[in-house]
């Protein structure tokens, strides 16, 4: 803030020399008819610019010189853009105070000011040619000592200034809506009011600031100074939305000591930082002065009092720090402390509490911080003790941890106690923070190093980790749910927001021997990731689980609310896959589950009608839960008889056996569509095609059963009727309450085919005697029943 209030001064000075000085040239050089013909043609000369002057000007002489001016405006450099214009600007100058070298402005007025400030990335700005000074003779001896300025006041409205500099990547506007001001000059104290609104893209700055304050400006040291502040700032800021920020004292920027010195300051804050929403967050200072050059800080009576919400539960936070003095190599002071609860549920309180600082301007020493921090509820108990050395390097501003020992225990009922143990190093800078920690948590050791930028609007994180075993369910208990949980009902549908990517810029590599996630439990897990602006990339995620290894990568994207994810499970129990990720207990079986999917929406049921593909599963040794086909197909004698479709409710306790079985998925809309189903057993065959509707929960399949092979007894001969013939059987309906129907109607005509042409093949010879090599051919066999039919 300060920096921008030194930048906001300067300019305003080089503003106000740069119009006065103008007035000067103007007044001692001005010929009323030939004024306008003569600025445009030096401009052009000059500056290779365009003047144009549309409105009237009025002078008058004595005892000001005073000048009235309209319709001006003015092009860029050797182009015809505008990078000026003012609807009106008038200023006087006293007449006698010329005489004695000084200038003394009266009153100065302008409206309607439109700007426009250029500046490449090699520095190279719009205004360069305007600041340049002209050759000129050189002076003689004895020249008259610099001009003092003085003016009795300024006021401007609908000033409008638009700002690129590539070089700040500064991009965006100011509009001045009014600025008024008392006696302008040199270390004379001037009451100013202002109303300015800010819309910036970078830095993302979008709001009004408005107020009065006393300034003084000190030309010679290029120094200002503001007093008695009364001003408001409401909009958005980095690290700030939707604030209404209030600030009062006094600031001051020395020029020559490049120092800034403020005294009884203080802020009130309503508004949002980050997860927090403020509600009367103050903070103030009864002095505080710094210095590089000459190595000096005072600080005295720091008190920030935070008094905010996260997400509906109070927080609070009091830090008192009475005084901390460093000159060189000398420092004295005391020590601070504080205190930060947080309610809810689930509520946090923490103390904590440093020793008197020791060291030099360069590291301010805190040896022995400690923090106390305890939960005490239902839901969970917390009890821990932070211990660490604090080392504050005020420039540039960093804060060190080092010695970091942490120390913590939770209980939540229904879990296993967790026992923290944490060692290690901490820093934290507004250009870069890292840590590089190490520890257990009971009994699994874990290491993590990293970075982070938090600078800037997005913060920016790498970060590294190693764990023996990680368990999120007893981390984060609020994360557990069950795999088999009942689907909601009615309409009712789950949003997915996955604005949270757009929060951080990141790259993790994560390693866990051990890693559990609610239903999912995977070991030797690798995970490399990338975040960046809303789009998250895991460019790894490998590991071994359900009895078999996973490779896979994936990709979601925030802006278009987008999922997709890619790779292979081989050698895994497909049941437990399935009953993992889809909740469904459809299919048993060992082998190969492939996948390519993605998918775009703003809730699961839009997520799930938009989903498009493909999968596929090689499988062995397995079996298709909720019919018994062999044992259904038995009833064929008395079903053929009837020509009635059989059909039944899908049964968990039946299953068909299966020693291999393929199928591959194309899937469209929400829609994974099958034609090429392949699943043998000893006794059947089972092709098919259909429909499986993701979006609708739904499944319209007909599956098409071939008895191969019989045994003997009772229950052969019943399937030895049905040999060779081609037995559609119709799966339908909703994921839950699934329908199996056998369409015996479909098969009779072909059942009493197959008896007259298996008859006629007995008359014939077609078959085989018992223990014959081989059959005779068509041919032979009809040449033999025509012989015998004509005797």
């Amino acid at each position: 803030m300060s920096v921008w209030i030194r930048r906001g001064l300067l300019g305003l000075v080089g503003l106000i020399v740069l119009v006065v000085a103008a007035a000067a040239v103007f007044i001692a050089s001005f010929d009323a008819n030939k004024y306008k013909g003569v600025a445009v043609d030096w401009m052009k000369t000059h500056r290779q610019r365009t003047l144009v002057i549309d409105g009237p000007i009025e002078l008058s002489m004595f005892p000001r010189l005073a000048m009235k001016v309209s319709k001006i405006t003015l092009s860029e450099a050797s182009k015809a853009d505008n990078f000026a214009a003012i609807d009106a600007a008038s200023l006087a100058v006293d007449v006698l105070p010329l005489l004695r070298g000084e200038v003394v402005v009266g009153r100065v007025e302008a409206h309607g000011v439109r700007v426009t400030y250029l500046r490449d990335a090699k520095g190279k700005s719009n205004i360069d040619d305007l600041l340049a000074a002209d050759s000129t003779p050189e002076e003689p001896k004895g020249a008259s000592k610099p001009v003092r300025f003085d003016v009795s006041g300024i006021v401007l409205s609908d000033v409008k200034a638009v700002v690129r500099d590539e070089m700040t990547g500064t991009n965006g506007q100011l509009l001045l809506q009014s600025f008024n001001s008392g006696r302008l000059a040199n270390r004379v104290e001037a009451p100013v009011d202002m109303a300015l609104q800010f819309d910036f893209k970078q830095p993302a700055v979008k709001g009004s600031l408005t107020g009065d304050t006393r300034l003084t400006l000190d030309t010679e040291t290029q120094s200002a100074s503001l007093k008695k502040m009364n001003l408001a700032f409401k909009g958005d800021a980095p690290g700030l939305s939707a604030a209404d920020l209030s600030l009062k004292g006094g600031v001051a920027w020395d020029g020559a000591k490049k120092s800034v010195n403020a005294e009884n300051l203080s802020v009130k804050l309503s508004g949002h930082t980050g997860s927090l929403k403020h509600d009367g967050t103050t903070l103030s200072i009864e002095r505080f002065a710094f210095e590089p050059q000459a190595q000096n800080l005072t600080l005295r009576k720091l008190q920030a009092a935070v008094k905010a919400t996260q997400a509906g539960q109070p927080v609070t936070l009091d830090l008192e720090w009475p005084e901390l003095a460093i000159a060189g190599k000398n420092l004295t002071g005391g020590a601070f402390s504080g205190k930060l609860t947080h309610g809810g549920d689930m509520p946090l309180s923490a103390s904590f509490k440093s020793t008197a600082p020791s060291g030099n301007f360069d590291a301010v020493h805190l040896p022995g911080f400690q923090a106390q921090v305890e939960s005490d509820s239902p839901q969970r108990k917390l009890a821990g003790t932070l211990r660490s050395d604090l080392v504050i390097k005020p420039s540039p501003f960093s804060l060190a941890l080092d010695k970091l020992d942490l120390q913590a225990k939770v209980q939540e009922p229904g879990l296993q106690p967790l026992a923290l143990n944490v060692r290690g190093n901490a820093l934290a800078s507004p250009q870069k923070s890292g840590w590089n920690i190490a520890g257990q948590l009971n009994d699994n050791k874990f290491a993590t190093e990293g970075t982070a930028v938090l600078a800037g609007d997005t913060p920016l994180i790498n970060a590294r980790a190693n764990f023996d075993s990680l368990d999120l369910n007893k981390v984060l208990a609020s994360s557990k749910v069950s795999a088999q949980a009942p689907p909601a009902k009615g309409n009712a549908d789950t949003p997915v927001d996955l604005a949270g990517l757009r929060a951080v810029n990141a790259q993790v590599a994560l390693t866990a021997g051990r890693f559990v996630f609610q239903q999912y439990k995977v070991a030797d897990a690798r995970i490399q990731a990338s975040l960046d602006g809303g789009m998250l990339r895991i460019t790894e995620l490998q590991g071994k689980a359900w009895g078999g290894q996973l490779n896979a990568t994936a990709f979601a994207d925030a802006r278009a609310s987008r999922i997709a994810i890619k790779g292979a499970a081989t050698g895994v129990n497909v049941n437990a896959l399935i009953k993992d990720v889809a909740a469904k207990d459809w299919i048993e079986g060992n082998g190969r589950v492939s996948f390519d999917l993605d998918s775009a929406g703003r809730s699961v049921n839009e997520m799930k009608s938009r989903l498009k593909g493909t999968a596929a599963l090689q499988l062995r040794d397995g079996a298709i839960k909720g019919i018994n086909l062999a044992k259904s197909l038995r009833q064929a004698q008395a079903a053929l008889g009837l020509k009635k479709d059989a059909q039944q409710k899908a049964n968990q306790t039946e299953k068909t056996d299966f020693s291999e079985l393929s199928a591959s998925f194309q899937i469209a809309d929400g829609v994974a569509r099958n034609r090429d189903l392949d699943m043998k057993s000893p006794f059947l065959r089972l092709g098919g095609e259909g429909a499986i509707d993701v979006g609708k929960s739904r499944i319209d399949y007909v599956a098409r059963a071939t008895v191969v092979s019989t045994t003997k007894g009772q229950e052969g001969a019943e399937l030895a009727a049905l040999k060779g013939l081609t037995i559609p059987v119709r799966l339908t309906g909703p994921f839950e309450s699934l329908d199996w129907k056998i369409e015996w109607s479909a098969i009779a005509t072909q059942a009493a085919t197959k008896k007259i042409e298996d008859a006629l093949s007995e008359k014939l010879g077609l078959k085989p005697a018992a223990g014959a090599a081989s059959k005779p051919s068509a041919a032979d066999a009809l040449k033999k029943g025509l012989k015998g039919l004509f005797k």
